[in-house]
């Protein structure tokens, strides 16, 4: 494994000259793994006979889709998801023509369903601001003409809906009658207006992410049941850590357009720093999204107002971006990371993996991290962490402590040739940690940080040898020196 790391800067990082080191191992993303093994938005009610399964045994364009297997009668069965209508909308307008439906397939299900129980459906409930349902919900009778259909887009028909009033709330099912029998798989739902107008956003409509997560895909959100990016959303196989990570593919040739994997919101303190961090192994680049700007990956975050909630909208109070600086067309999994700090409105955020719009090759994604930054005592004071000079190392190096031996303080130098995480550490005789005197994000350049001598309880260290050891992202070096008193 390449344990190679870029943790790089953004435009609104904290400053430079800052000593600043994680406040705390908690990562706020509740599962920046991908290993929850749910869809996100849509939760399974399976009944007696029935098993309802997030597939990849049949898709129709990306990882996975909905399934529902059910030998026996007598008890119904759908997947269903939440409120449709959060994020950057809230509300669905009314007096639109609206296409709905998804793409199905079915396998040995039940021919000529006499009555309701006997059918496979798609349903759609629209709510207005009481959260009083509109009319009755939209039902899409699946084909049981046959028992088994290759996929197919099931959909209702121009003018079948136009809401008479604005939704506030949308929840979509896929549904097995009590007495349907068979298999059906359900993916990429469809949502659009016929009139060229945005109806909204069917959130997870691809089924391809887990928990904690939702995308936008172009060319339309997925609200089309279209994309620029087949292949994408979370796979078993490809893992850092784990059996799954969230894979973004594009394809040589496609049209312009982005694919954003966004979080649930996580609450943040205005003014605060945090930084954004993740895993990321790459194949197959075209060249020109190697060095493009606008051929990028990275990450967004957005700060929000609000928490999302249903129909609560985006409530977006600034944002930021950060580009990966990609320098060849694969890579093994190497960690990036930026750090950014809270507008003094924000009192929540979201983070986004993304790819930008004409960025072309495959990725994959794990162990994305969102967490606290603080100031924080090192054993030395704040200004005794300085650069030196305006040269760029070539590599890293650890320099001999001077004076050696010292009482009570000496001054050590490292240099690091690129931006990333430094760790400066001494050790007694019998290899105790008696002091970290840098954890932190380094620019690249020579550095100089002075020991006086304390320890991480707030003592000072007795007379005698000891060793102080540099650790980066490929590179380890340790060199001894002596304190006497």
């Amino acid at each position: 494994m390449n344990w190679r790391t870029r943790l790089l800067w953004s435009c609104c990082l904290v400053g430079l000259m800052s000593v600043w080191a994680f406040s705390q191992t908690t990562n706020r993303l509740s599962n920046g793994g991908f290993e929850s093994g749910k869809p996100s938005m849509f939760t399974a009610e399976a009944g007696a006979g029935a098993v309802l399964t997030w597939a990849t045994d049949q898709i129709h364009a990306g990882t996975h889709s909905l399934k529902i297997a059910k030998a026996g009668t007598g008890a119904s069965s759908r997947w269903v998801s939440g409120n449709n209508v959060r994020y950057w909308v809230n509300s669905i307008p009314k007096d639109h023509d609206i296409k709905l439906g998804a793409w199905v397939k079915t396998s040995g299900v039940n021919t000529s369903p006499a009555t309701a129980s006997d059918k496979w459906q798609l349903k759609f409930a629209f709510y207005d601001t009481n959260m009083v349902i509109i009319g009755a919900p939209v039902a899409l009778d699946v084909d049981q003409t046959v028992a088994t259909r290759d996929w197919y887009a099931d959909t209702n028909a121009v003018a079948s809906l136009i809401l008479p009033t604005t939704a506030y709330k949308l929840i979509i099912s896929a549904e097995a009658g009590a007495n349907a029998t068979g298999t059906v798989w359900f993916d990429d739902f469809l949502f659009l207006s016929r009139n060229d107008i945005w109806a909204t956003q069917n959130w997870n409509g691809f089924v391809d992410a887990d928990s904690g997560w939702v995308y936008w895909i172009a060319p339309s959100g997925g609200n089309d049941g279209l994309t620029y990016f087949p292949g994408s959303g979370v796979v078993d196989g490809v893992a850092r850590t784990g059996t799954s990570s969230l894979k973004i593919a594009a394809l040589p040739g496609r049209e312009s357009g982005e694919l954003v994997w966004v979080s649930e919101s996580v609450p943040v303190t205005g003014g605060k720093s945090y930084v954004f961090s993740g895993w990321v192994k790459t194949s197959q680049i075209k060249k020109d999204s190697v060095f493009n700007a606008s051929s990028q990956l990275g990450y967004t975050v957005t700060w929000h107002s609000k928490a999302f909630t249903d129909a609560g909208g985006w409530n977006e109070v600034a944002g930021a971006d950060f580009r990966f600086t990609l320098k060849d067309t694969a890579s093994d999994w190497t960690q990036y990371a930026a750090i950014f700090t809270a507008p003094g409105a924000a009192t929540h955020a979201s983070v986004r993996a993304r790819s930008w719009n004409l960025w072309t090759g495959v990725s994959w994604w794990d162990d994305l991290a969102f967490q606290g930054l603080s100031a924080v005592s090192t054993g030395v004071e704040d200004n005794e962490l300085h650069p030196i000079g305006s040269v760029v190392p070539s590599d890293y190096a650890l320099g001999q402590n001077y004076p050696n031996p010292f009482n009570p303080a000496t001054t050590i130098e490292f240099s690091v040739p690129n931006s990333g995480p430094v760790r400066l550490e001494v050790f007694n005789v019998l290899g105790q940690k008696v002091v970290t005197l840098v954890d932190e994000v380094k620019t690249a350049g020579t550095w100089r940080v002075r020991w006086n001598s304390g320890d991480s309880f707030g003592g000072r260290a007795a007379s005698g040898l000891y060793f102080y050891r540099l650790t980066a992202p490929g590179f380890m070096s340790t060199k001894r020196m002596v304190l006497l008193k």
